[in-house]
């Protein structure tokens, strides 16, 4: 398996750990090492939201890998599950589109959106409790995956445990 000083070689832009494989997850500190290599194209930067909440969303592609890939990375934002924000990682996702099809985007521009979708992540990134619900899906999901967290809680009829609304209709 490749080690960190392997993650970068002539070929192969997007090479990752054996943890970062099989978490699909990378930190924050490599993601932006990551999309300012030279040889890595951005295609797309935006907000939107997924099962888990509202993110940054980035694809990005590299001009010297054959066959090119390209990849989603989704980060610096606000995980409703967990209840918590996400400002130190970033998971990704290899997309079917074709990247010849996608506009290349200015890098400076691109990380200067990043950038600052990151201030204002970390200036709401403030401590808070956890509900119930939130702290049982955050050790479900850290012990399988997050999809199945969400099935196991739905299964154990406790997807609304600590909702004082859901509580009171019972």
């Amino acid at each position: 398996m490749p080690t960190m000083s392997q993650e970068h070689s002539p070929n192969h832009c997007f090479t990752f750990t054996e943890r970062e494989n099989l978490y699909d997850q990378i930190s924050h500190t490599r993601f932006m090492a990551l999309v300012m290599q030279p040889d890595v194209d951005i295609h797309e930067v935006g907000e939107a939201s997924n099962s888990f909440g509202e993110y940054l969303f980035v694809t990005i592609s590299c001009r010297t890998e054959q066959p090119k890939r390209l990849l989603t990375f989704w980060g610096l934002g606000y995980h409703e599950h967990r209840e918590r924000w996400i400002a130190d990682s970033w998971q990704w996702y290899e997309s079917q589109r074709k990247s010849e099809k996608l506009p290349v985007l200015a890098k400076e521009e691109a990380h200067q959106q990043i950038k600052d979708r990151e201030v204002f992540v970390r200036a709401n990134a403030t401590p808070s409790e956890q509900s119930p619900r939130a702290k049982l899906y955050e050790a479900i999901a850290d012990l399988t995956d997050e999809d199945g967290a969400l099935s196991k809680l739905e299964d154990l009829g406790w997807m609304f445990l600590g909702d004082t609304d859901e509580a009171n209709n019972e």
